[in-house]
């Protein structure tokens, strides 16, 4: 195997000027114990092509210092970022698996809700239905016929979720780093209610919510006023609800698979197909604008993964490594227009 059998230290990076031009992966916790037992394709095959080409392949703990001393890169190496951390640097690209099992960001800004998508111009014209359409059934049977999300779900049916509902999914209620929220989960939450208009409203728990952060959901449960806390299977509440709105929520990705309109209010990198709150006195206008339209959500799905992101499987080298040539990294090919 090509992948390092180990993680070097962080202080590691403080010799690595010193080393033959080296392909250099800065990760941490599950991600790394799955690259070095290589159970990601891509970077597997992004090692190997490396590797052969006569460069050294190596691990290091990511650590906060680790984006400023890859940017800093005297240009000997290539530095893959595996954490949400944003950092530009001539020989830096981040990767991080996307929204949806098997697809990655493999960017040279930032993941997610940094990452350069959200820079990027969305002409659906440029997407043809067809195709969209027959992509994205795949993708529905994959996720939303067997069940499947990021996070273990209840079974489907196992909770009934009124129909026509407004959807909010909840996240933890404090400000990750590198992310902008223009409110809170709570203040969010409030905002829906007083802007519901005779619509129930579904609340649905983040699996990574503290008791804390639970107890003050759990409060909001009342079913006579047409606010229920549920913890159904997402791909039941999105099955049945009219639009889903969360801060920043991956789910309101998903969503567009079952067709449904989002709202957020903060910043995401899939904005080209949602509306976007900043303002919670307009929560009712905003949940009207997300359902007046018709949105492309197929075209958008397929343009958003097929153009923007990458497969994790080994057939995605040739994108990865056009991407270099892009930047002018070589990593021991010529490449088209390489001289």
């Amino acid at each position: 195997m090509t992948l390092p059998r180990c993680l070097q230290p962080p202080e590691w990076l403080q010799a690595a000027d010193a080393l033959p031009p080296s392909l250099i992966f800065h990760t941490k916790g599950p991600h790394a114990d799955r690259l070095l037992q290589g159970g990601f394709q891509l970077l597997s095959a992004l090692a190997g092509h490396a590797a052969q080409a006569g460069w050294g392949v190596e691990a290091v703990t990511f650590t906060p210092a680790s984006p400023m001393l890859a940017a800093a890169d005297s240009g000997r190496h290539l530095h893959i970022l595996m954490e949400d951390h944003p950092a530009y640097g001539p020989r830096v690209f981040h990767a991080v698996p996307g929204y949806l099992r098997g697809w990655w960001f493999f960017d040279e800004v930032a993941t997610r809700n940094n990452s350069s998508i959200r820079l990027r111009h969305f002409d659906p014209r440029t997407i043809k239905p067809d195709f969209a359409q027959r992509f994205c059934d795949r993708l529905r049977t994959r996720f939303a016929g067997r069940n499947f999300s990021k996070f273990p779900q209840e079974q489907r049916g196992s909770q009934p979720v009124p129909e026509d509902c407004l959807a909010v999914f909840a996240q933890g209620f404090k400000v990750p780093p590198h992310q902008t929220h223009h409110m809170g989960v709570l203040p969010l939450i409030h905002a829906v209610i007083a802007a519901r208009d005779g619509r129930p409203v579904v609340i649905k728990p983040h699996p990574k919510n503290t008791l804390e952060e639970l107890s003050a959901l759990e409060a909001l449960h009342d079913p006579g006023a047409g606010v229920h806390v549920m913890d159904a299977s997402i791909h039941d509440i999105l099955a049945a609800c009219l639009c889903a709105i969360s801060v920043t929520s991956a789910v309101a990705f998903e969503g567009f698979l079952h067709g449904k309109p989002a709202v957020v209010a903060g910043q995401v990198d899939f904005a080209q197909n949602l509306v976007t709150l900043t303002d919670p006195n307009r929560m009712a206008e905003a949940i009207a604008a997300a359902l007046a339209r018709d949105w492309p959500h197929d075209r958008f799905v397929t343009w958003y993964l097929r153009h923007n992101c990458v497969e994790d499987r080994a057939e995605s080298l040739t994108e990865i490594l056009g991407r270099l040539h892009r930047k002018g990294i070589r990593l021991g090919d010529q490449g088209p227009g390489f001289y």
